[in-house]
């Protein structure tokens, strides 16, 4: 059984929603961070909060830290935001022109991540999980949400249409994403939320692991307990067949010592190799690869994996196994250099901005990892390789920070 409490957010004031609300911390460029550092209520000050510092900080330094502290503080002194007077669940809804998905924004335990009741598919990275840590002990807060997902229930849908019929607290525009969120507030409302999240015996992580992991590690760090605030991690929950996944890309900087031919004919030993037009994977265990001033499509030969197996079976552990690793020498993608991922909707313009720096490089891009897949790895309590999953539209920072000093 899923645990999911209401909780006292801090949040943007009448108004200021659009103002505050920025993309999460490790989605904006510098550039970006530093465009939106402008507007003085914009939340990066406080995810970003090294570009309030001379340039050449270094980004986990105390001074970063503690400066992010500060900023939250000050948000909360000039009024841009404010914190709930009372515990309260809110929904949150996404909504571009071809997708909508809707989410419950509470907390959860940390202690049932630990007991598996909060299910995993990825593997942290130690650097970003200490940085994570320290973010939430500085600020004695979690400043983004963990997204998790959950297979749909009827009472789910009733309660959304329910909820929904009143009009939104915020309701804005940001990056071609309509974005709205309701309060959750009434007794009644709150206690069949609880009830729903009751009848739901897993919750599955979609993205998020480091902010998950991080919370966690804050927590064991404070001695917290269950009633405590700083034993929970706040999240939203959407329904996972309504979730919306795109390809997660890989650019390999070099082709490791051979040439354009030599790698041709060598990945032709596993692969149905054939001239193609620029364009996105449109099937299941195809490959769109990008080389030179060529492209090209790569299948797989069907005994390079097992279709029953919930590993084997994805195209991103097809293209690692069979051919970054054995052919590129991509042992180890979370920490090589050499492979850079890239993810979105733009992925396509990304990916064509790489091959002018690197022109000796080659693109692969791949078809979405279906949700059904994860949930299958998560049940099985296995692992997928690094960055198997991009999740689109992102959930906005800013828009509810969970206080776990309170």
């Amino acid at each position: 059984m899923a645990e999911f409490y209401p909780f006292r957010a801090i949040r943007p004031a009448e108004g200021r929603a659009a103002s505050v609300a920025c993309l999460p911390y490790d989605v904006l460029s510098d550039e970006q961070a530093r465009k939106l550092a402008e507007n003085r209520e914009s939340f990066v000050h406080v995810i970003r909060s090294e570009i309030d510092l001379p340039d050449g900080t270094d980004p986990y330094s105390n001074a970063v830290y503690e400066r992010a502290g500060a900023n939250l503080e000050q948000l909360l002194q000039s009024g841009s935001m404010i914190q709930e007077d009372h515990d309260c669940y809110y929904l949150y809804r996404e909504s571009t022109d071809t997708h909508v998905q809707t989410g419950f924004v509470g907390t959860v335990l940390c202690r049932q991540y630990d007991e598996g009741v909060i299910r995993r598919h990825e593997l942290t990275v130690p650097e970003k999980e200490d940085d994570r840590t320290r973010h939430i002990l500085a600020t004695g807060a979690q400043t983004g949400p963990v997204f998790l997902a959950f297979e749909r229930t009827e009472q789910e849908t009733k309660l959304i249409e329910s909820v929904t019929q009143r009009e939104p607290v915020y309701d804005f525009l940001q990056d071609g994403v309509r974005h709205q969120v309701w309060v959750i507030a009434s007794k009644e409302e709150v206690e069949a939320v609880k009830q729903l999240f009751e009848s739901i015996p897993v919750l599955y992580i979609a993205d998020g692991h480091h902010r998950a992991a991080s919370s966690c590690r804050a927590a064991k760090e404070q001695n917290a307990g269950d009633n405590e605030e700083a034993g929970r991690f706040m999240a939203v929950a959407f329904a996972a067949e309504d979730l919306a996944m795109l390809g997660y890309h890989r650019f390999v900087k070099d082709l490791n010592g051979l040439d354009k031919e030599a790698f041709l004919q060598r990945i032709g030993k596993d692969f149905t190799v054939t001239a193609a037009k620029e364009q996105l994977p449109e099937a299941r265990h195809v490959f769109c690869m990008h080389l030179g001033d060529a492209w090209y499509t790569l299948e797989p030969d069907a005994d390079l994996y097992n279709e029953g197996d919930s590993i084997s079976r994805l195209d991103v552990s097809i293209l690692q196994e069979k051919l970054l690793a054995p052919v590129l020498g991509i042992k180890d993608p979370r920490r090589d250099a050499r492979i850079i991922f890239v993810g979105g909707e733009d992925a396509l313009k990304e990916i064509s901005a790489l091959a002018d720096t690197y022109p000796e490089g080659v693109a692969f891009l791949l078809y979405p990892t279906a949700i059904q897949d994860l949930l299958a790895v998560a049940n099985e309590h296995r692992i997928m390789p690094p960055k198997s999953t991009w999740f689109e539209p992102k959930l906005l920072s800013g828009l509810f920070v969970h206080r776990i000093d309170s």
